[in-house]
């Protein structure tokens, strides 16, 4: 199994133990800084193996992700919704840029069928990466056996990797563990923006990793996550605005489930005639190469 799930779960689990650790009162501050490193190390590392496969149980869901992040004077901006429902399941991701509004790129992937879905928006088609907006192509063999691969979670998943980096490369990374007014739980976490960027919680182009330079590195990003009074995740924020290096950054990052998925927020597929099909892993390829391409334009 590789580390993105554990790296998730492995963080709803410690948020949970925060929650359930005695009843504090509305708004009480839990423990800070060292102290709140010490309420929570031991019991991280006693559940830290035992969590690879409950990315798993979270079934019949929605959520979504507004992303932000911008360097000196470019930026990007990007808001994702995702839904996961059925046994087996069907999934569907749709990835709007807040910056284009004719950069669209939705994938669906039905629980029947051996082929799954992308639609294309105006920008992508005017580019030539397909003659039409919705195109087919045989679905992943391995399935949803990485759940983290899947792009509805891929994005939160780096941010819990970069969180979990960072508690591993110290334990001071947790600054502090509040009991908020409506029985919530918020836990806030250091991430230097050097791991940030390692884990890719967004893809940066070498023109941009290349001058993150020593002071932009030890900048931190305050990362909150906030957990209902039963312990389950209500949102998780990285969000930091800072300079060094003689350069600025800001960003902002926020997931958060959203309610309960059924088959009606799967999209309707168009008749065949309106679909490109892509038979076969070299077609897929040449597809993917055409869309990076348009997408680096």
């Amino acid at each position: 199994m590789s580390k993105r799930p554990t790296a998730i779960f492995v963080l709803g689990a410690l948020l949970v133990l925060v929650s359930a650790c005695g009843q504090a009162k509305a708004g009480t501050p839990l423990p800070k800084g060292d102290d709140a490193a010490d309420y929570v190390g031991g019991k991280f590392e006693q559940i830290i193996g035992k969590l690879e496969d409950s990315i798993t149980d979270t079934r019949d869901i929605t959520n979504s992700l507004d992303a932000y992040f911008k360097f000196d004077d470019k930026w990007v901006h990007s808001g994702v919704t995702s839904a996961r429902t059925g046994t087996p399941e069907s999934r569907a991701v749709r990835h709007r840029s807040l910056k284009n509004p004719d950069e669209i790129i939705d994938t669906y992937t039905p629980a029947d069928g051996a082929v799954e879905y992308t639609y294309l928006g105006p920008m992508y088609v005017q580019k030539g990466v397909s003659p039409t907006a919705w195109v087919s192509m045989p679905k992943p063999e391995t399935g949803l056996v990485v759940p983290c691969a899947w792009g509805g979670v891929l994005t939160p998943c780096r941010m819990a990797d970069s969180t979990v980096d960072a508690y591993k490369a110290d334990k001071r990374a947790v600054r502090g563990a509040k009991s908020l007014g409506d029985g919530r739980t918020a836990l806030t976490v250091n991430v230097p923006f050097d791991v940030f960027v390692k884990n890719k919680v967004e893809i940066l182009p070498p023109s941009i990793t290349s001058q993150v330079g020593p002071e932009l590195k030890k900048a931190m990003v305050p990362t909150t996550i906030t957990l209902n009074p039963d312990g389950s995740l209500v949102s998780f924020v990285m969000e930091a605005k800072f300079g060094g290096d003689g350069h600025q950054v800001e960003l902002k990052y926020e997931f958060k489930f959203t309610g309960k998925a059924s088959l009606q927020d799967m999209p309707r597929v168009p008749d065949a005639s309106q679909i490109t099909v892509l038979p076969d892993r070299a077609a897929m390829d040449e597809f993917y190469r055409r869309l990076g391409e348009a997408q680096g334009s």
